[in-house]
């Protein structure tokens, strides 16, 4: 026989009673008594605040402790239930005449007397009875504060404690051999920095971490890189172990509060109460002796026309050369951050675009390859990786520009924007104290430009001028992140007027100083001129960019690039920060995407040069130069008596 496939279940059996089957494949209803009927009509039906005649609310819910007293009379709520039953039951949408329901009230009391004489024939004793403590009063347990219990528990529970052993990981990219010595030279250089930090007295040796957290934070950044794999987990830890090795004190601090949470302004906070910064100490009475000896330092820029350094001004032929070159190429520029090759309109084309081929993937720092240590003898040779993003050479940029920008570095072609002029001779030289400067540059439809410029005086760092320029191509890109300069800081900026004291704009260090905007790289030249003469030391880093942009050229400059040399020589060189941090103790360009502050830069180049002087004049001395009257003397200008031959 076959199992049914309840086909039938709900067709009613067409035998209905008399089907004598033991398993019929057809539906058999129980017929349900007279009294069960009857409570289905009249069970309690669901609230409808929609049905006919008055509406009434539904009954209230019983609540779980509350109960009638141990001698209630039953009468009254058998008498609730009834009138409950009544009010609940719906009522017929017909008239009553015609309704198929029976009337309420003979009905309601046709169904409640026998419950109630049922109720009345029980004794006194079957009637169960109340418990006491159901009746008594019972005072709420006590709210605890769920914010302390969680403090207290949170500070009571241990830290978990590790040993300095790589943790288990799913798939181990290398021996666990391998793994724990480069575990060790990790927490090696951890520890030492965590030395450092410990050792200052400026408040920031609070951020130090204890022994068990320097453990914690080597397996988190072990167990990070085991997730690379195993092909570049050993060069990504090595490369790990040598950034710590070479962060800054400030470096380490901010590592470390991003790791803690820390509060990230707590160091700044700390540096501002510092107070100022230390002058340096030249040994040198007055600052026309410090001039004297800044002099020295000049070093010619004659020879070095192929590192960017512009000696003389291009010829009219030149330019116009330049210019019909220029006009022959379509307008086609290669990109300066991601090389892709794309068109100009000067004006904008039919569509309104300032270039073509989209938005710019790049990479905003250059690729740097770490150096031969000990590290690199084991696991070999790292590849070149761009520390914005870690990611080697050739990957695809982790940032994005709307358009693609280009640099200019021709002089011919810099001078056929704007010829350059050599700085004007001038009677008062004596009153005019060497400059130091920091130029901050923006990419427009004529490459790159100057859109802001910063002066101030040597050694004493007096702001003597900072203006924002409008360039004279349409703006492609400020730069925020190297120049400073927002959008929004370049349209409020009023323009420049000699009694105008409008254009307040926050400086890195959180104070305010005036800024206005001047219409062109020419009229923020002139501005520059008021302060030099041809016998002005011009004071920089990298200085070629900075007077290349402005197109000055000055007979007596000093920059810090060369006076603080590469190992491999030029085009190599030290950055403004490096120097600043190791030379200075300080630390400049922290402001991440907020970009670089062109008065910090400018007066940190400033005390590199002082730095220098105080070098420069203890070598002298100790050669046998010497101040007469002010005036510097070589050893062979003075006589035994320390005067000046064949002076009065």
């Amino acid at each position: 026989m076959f199992s049914a496939l309840g086909l039938f279940k709900s067709v009613e059996c067409p035998r209905r009673y008399d089907c004598s089957l033991p398993s019929c494949i057809f539906l058999h209803a129980v017929p349900r008594a007279a009294s069960e009927a009857r409570d289905a009509i009249i069970s309690t039906q669901e609230y409808d605040p929609f049905s006919a005649g008055e509406v009434h609310s539904p009954p209230a819910k019983r609540r779980r402790l509350d109960s009638p007293g141990p001698r209630q009379d039953v009468e009254q709520p058998v008498k609730a239930a009834a009138t409950r039953n009544v009010i609940d039951r719906p009522r017929s949408l017909s008239d009553g005449k015609h309704s198929t329901v029976p009337d309420e009230a003979s009905y309601a009391k046709d169904s409640i007397k026998p419950r109630i004489n049922s109720l009345q024939a029980r004794p006194t004793s079957a009637i169960k009875q109340t418990p006491a403590s159901v009746t008594r009063t019972v005072s709420p347990p006590p709210m605890k504060d769920v914010k302390t219990t969680v403090q207290k528990v949170a500070k009571q529970r241990p830290s978990k404690t590790e040993s300095l052993m790589p943790r288990q990981v799913p798939a181990a990219p290398a021996l666990l051999k391998t793994r724990l010595a480069l575990l060790q030279k990790l927490h090696e250089q951890m520890k030492l920095q965590n030395s450092k930090l410990a050792a200052l007295k400026d408040g920031r040796e609070s951020l130090g971490l204890s022994d068990q957290e320097l453990i914690t934070f080597a397996l988190d950044e072990e167990e990070a890189a085991t997730k690379l794999g195993e092909n570049i987990y050993k060069n990504a830890l090595a490369q790990k172990v040598l950034r710590i090795k070479k962060l800054t004190t400030d470096e380490w601090v901010k590592i470390v509060g991003q790791w803690t949470g820390a509060d990230s302004q707590k160091p700044s906070q700390v540096k501002e109460q510092n107070g100022p910064a230390i002058a340096i100490s030249t040994g040198l009475a007055t600052i026309d002796e410090q001039i004297a000896i800044l002099k020295h330092l000049h070093t010619p820029l004659e020879g070095l026309e192929q590192f960017g350094y512009v000696t003389s001004k291009p010829t009219e032929t030149d330019i116009a050369k330049t210019k019909a070159g220029t006009a022959a190429t379509g307008g086609f520029e290669t990109c300066d951050r991601c090389s892709t090759r794309f068109q100009v309109f000067l004006g904008r084309d039919q569509h309104g675009r300032l270039t073509s081929n989209g938005k710019c993937r790049y990479h905003w720092a250059k690729p740097f390859r770490t150096g031969g240590s000990k590290a690199t003898r084991v696991v070999g040779q790292s590849e070149a990786a761009y520390p914005c993003c870690n990611k080697s050479q050739g990957s695809e940029g982790c940032s994005e520009a709307p358009t693609h920008v280009f640099n200019v570095k021709d002089p011919k072609r810099l001078a056929s924007i704007l010829q350059f002029e050599h700085t004007p001779t001038k009677s008062d030289v004596q009153r005019r104290r060497p400059v130091s400067f920091d130029c901050e540059m923006g990419y427009t439809t004529l490459g790159m430009e100057v859109i802001r410029l910063t002066a101030v005086a040597w050694p004493t760092n007096e702001l003597l001028l900072d203006i924002l320029v409008r360039p004279y191509g349409e703006i492609l890109d400020l730069n925020t992140r190297f120049s400073g300069v927002t959008p929004h800081d370049f349209a409020a900026t009023p323009s420049y007027h000699p009694a105008s004291v409008d254009g307040v704009i926050a400086s890195s260090e959180g104070k305010t100083h005036v800024l206005r905007k001047v219409d062109s790289p020419a009229a923020a030249r002139e501005l520059l001129f008021e302060h030099l003469s041809q016998e002005t030391p011009l004071i920089g880093h990298s200085i070629e960019n900075d007077l290349n942009v402005c197109r000055v050229i000055h007979p007596l400059v000093i920059d810090t690039v060369l006076l603080y040399p590469h190992p491999r020589g030029l085009p190599f060189r030290y950055g403004l920060r490096i120097l600043s941090q190791k030379y200075l103790s300080r630390s400049i360009q922290t402001a991440g995407e907020a970009g670089h502050d062109s008065k910090e830069d400018a007066v940190a180049t400033g005390d590199l040069v002082t730095n220098k002087v105080a070098e420069k004049w203890g070598n002298m001395r100790r050669q046998g130069w010497s101040f007469v009257d002010g005036m510097l003397t070589a050893p062979d200008e003075t006589d035994v008596d320390g005067q000046i031959k064949n002076g009065i």
